[in-house]
């Protein structure tokens, strides 16, 4: 599939106006690549209409929608996703990243590539010391994993010719879950390390994620094949936290027992984390924060090419960097 053919038809991005959606469109667009991206909120997106987007409002749930916003698309990239927040009730989470995926998948047919945006908690509690995409990918009981899980089992009996991208924690300038999240919680105080808090993140700063998603879509090899992309070393929750304390000008956080992760799990905690309007804290959620694993980016290495060119610390430079010009260091 040849990205530079800017007579070509454009590239649809779902959830355009989120973190890694909306810097996959800043590169295809200063490539030249003609992109439309879709969103809820189009005006949340009118910076990237004032780069040469073009920007249609588009719901997950709306396929005559989407059915317009794919039309005349030589690619689908969906991006669009509930990612875990509890403000999204239960029914209305599992059918936006199920029934909504089904429904960009019924509206890309006949592209060239179509491109879903997974998410390493397909791996659910594996504890293997490296995770590849070889690995089973069983349900856990919680909505966030089992709905990208089955999202993803969509897209490989769909007929398209599909690849399935599994980032680990993406950060890095506009990032939420992995950047501002941190940071608004080191700010309140409620970011606590467990104990010696040693199990493993295997971050992606969002540059080497959004060049892997540029090799997925251009290598012929890439179709039908599932990816982690990620950079090509863990670090430590307490060493990845630590690094958001010292921008702060902050040498250490909170710390509990990690025993305080097993009582958070009893019922009577997720019960009043339930009164409080908090998600309650399953095996998954559990697992995450202690997962012993490294993901593995050695198929992407080997496939793609993928090689990750900006490392954990240049990676935190560059964030830092970002957050102080925007403010949310002072």
């Amino acid at each position: 599939m040849n990205m530079n053919e800017s007579s070509a038809g454009p590239v649809l991005i779902t959830g355009v106006t989120g973190f890694i959606a909306s810097h996959l469109a800043e590169r295809l667009l200063a490539a030249g690549v003609p992109v439309r991206g879709a969103a809820r909120r189009p005006a949340a997106a009118d910076w990237l209409a004032a780069r040469g987007a073009d920007i249609v409002s588009a719901d997950l749930l709306d396929p005559p929608a989407l059915a317009r916003a794919a039309r005349g698309c030589r690619a689908v990239v969906h991006a669009a996703a509930w990612t875990g927040g509890p403000e999204t009730p239960p029914d209305l989470a599992w059918r936006t990243n199920v029934d909504g995926t089904a429904n960009v998948l019924a509206a890309a047919a006949g592209v060239a590539r179509f491109i879903y945006i997974s998410s390493v908690a397909v791996y659910g509690v594996n504890r293997a010391p490296v995770i590849d995409e070889a690995a089973a990918t069983p349900r856990v009981g919680q909505a966030y994993p089992d709905s990208k899980i089955t999202a993803e089992a969509l897209v490989r009996g769909s007929g398209l010719p599909y690849v399935i991208i599994r980032p680990a924690s993406t950060y890095g300038p506009r990032g939420d879950a992995w950047t501002l999240g941190p940071l608004r919680q080191i700010k309140a105080g409620r970011l606590v390390l467990l104990g010696r808090d040693e199990g493993l993140v295997t971050p992606g700063y969002i540059d080497n994620v959004v060049d892997g998603l540029l090799l997925a879509l251009a290598h012929s090899a890439a179709v039908g094949e599932a990816f982690n992309l990620c950079d090509d070393r863990a670090v430590t929750y307490r060493e990845f936290y630590l690094a958001y304390a010292r921008m702060l000008n902050l040498d250490r956080l909170p710390t509990v027992p990690g025993l305080a992760a097993d009582l958070a799990r009893l019922p009577a905690a997720n019960w009043l984390r339930g009164r409080l309007g908090r998600a309650p804290v399953g095996p998954w959620s559990l697992h995450f924060r202690r997962n012993p694993s490294q993901f593995s980016i050695a198929k992407a290495q080997r496939i793609l090419g993928y090689a990750p060119r900006i490392d954990f610390a240049a990676g935190m430079r560059l964030t830092e960097a970002w957050l102080r010009a925007e403010g949310h260091l002072d």
